[in-house]
């Protein structure tokens, strides 16, 4: 079975990237900008699930798993990660007496029917609606448009609006041009929460569209101070405190991203100084 301590097994159960990259490495390719990532940053730094969908027509090193891994060290600390075992998982780690679910994320390589390492079906279903047990989760799949993301969650693996509402972050990639090596871009970040109304909560998924890429001059339109307001009321924030950490994040990833920018452990490090200036 996995053992998701072996870099070996990692690499085979599609867990790690043949080439890691830092999110800082990332937007100095140009892929994202830092203002897109210092917001996904806040957000799973509060505990939001995320999703990271790339193109149906497969296409070798989209990079969904780099994208991925590169997010996952915005997560809080002292989270714990659950990586999943694709078709054969049994989610034995719900049944462990002392676990918390607040601090931990389920970890799952893929959301597909391609692969039995990857999940589908009633596995595949268990495992997003685990935010109702207060988890949280991060995944990839295979869909072209944050309409084909909800397509596929809603009718194909039959969750229900209330259980979209819980799975947060949901960022499209792919490639764009005809020239090699090919560019990588973040299409769309949008982020769905629950609803306040409870009817509305039974009937209706909203995406709230955090950054749209613009195709015609290669920048990222970013959401506006509306969104950024509730996005502070999801996170227990008040509005003016909710922005000055998100121009702190912002400052951070520029300067991280100057170059070719920082590497992974580079990255780590400059997290957990932030974080340590923040402490009183």
């Amino acid at each position: 079975m996995f053992d998701p301590r072996d870099p070996y097994e990692r690499l085979y159960w599609h867990y790690e990237s043949r080439r890691p990259l830092s999110m800082a490495q990332i937007i100095a390719l140009g892929s994202v900008d830092a203002e897109t990532v210092a917001l996904i940053w806040l957000l799973l730094e509060h505990g939001a699930s995320l999703t990271v969908a790339g193109p149906t027509d497969p296409q070798p090193g989209v990079g969904k798993t780099t994208t991925l891994n590169a997010l996952l060290q915005f997560l809080p600390e002292g989270t714990s990660l659950v990586y999943m075992s694709g078709m054969y998982e049994n989610f034995a780690f719900t049944r462990i007496p002392d676990i918390d679910p607040s601090t931990t994320y389920a970890l799952c390589n893929e959301v597909s029917d391609h692969l039995s390492i990857y999940m589908w079906g009633r596995i595949a279903r268990r495992f997003l609606t685990l935010p109702h047990q207060g988890y949280h989760v991060a995944t990839s799949v295979h869909a072209d448009t944050i309409e084909d993301v909800l397509t596929m969650y809603q009718h194909d693996l039959r969750l229900t609006p209330d259980d979209i509402n819980r799975l947060g972050l949901i960022i499209n990639i792919g490639l764009v041009g005809r020239l090699y090596p090919p560019r990588r871009r973040w299409f769309t970040t949008h982020f769905v929460m629950p609803q306040a109304n409870a009817s509305k909560q039974a009937q209706s998924v909203t995406p709230l569209p955090l950054s749209l890429w613009n195709e015609f001059d290669d920048t990222f339109l970013h959401a506006d101070q509306a969104i950024l307001d509730e996005l502070a009321v999801w996170a227990g924030m008040l509005p003016q405190e909710f922005s000055a950490e998100l121009k702190q994040r912002t400052n951070c990833l520029q300067e991280l991203s100057q170059g070719g920018g920082v590497d992974l452990h580079e990255m780590y490090d400059a997290i957990h100084d932030l974080y340590k200036r923040k402490q009183p």
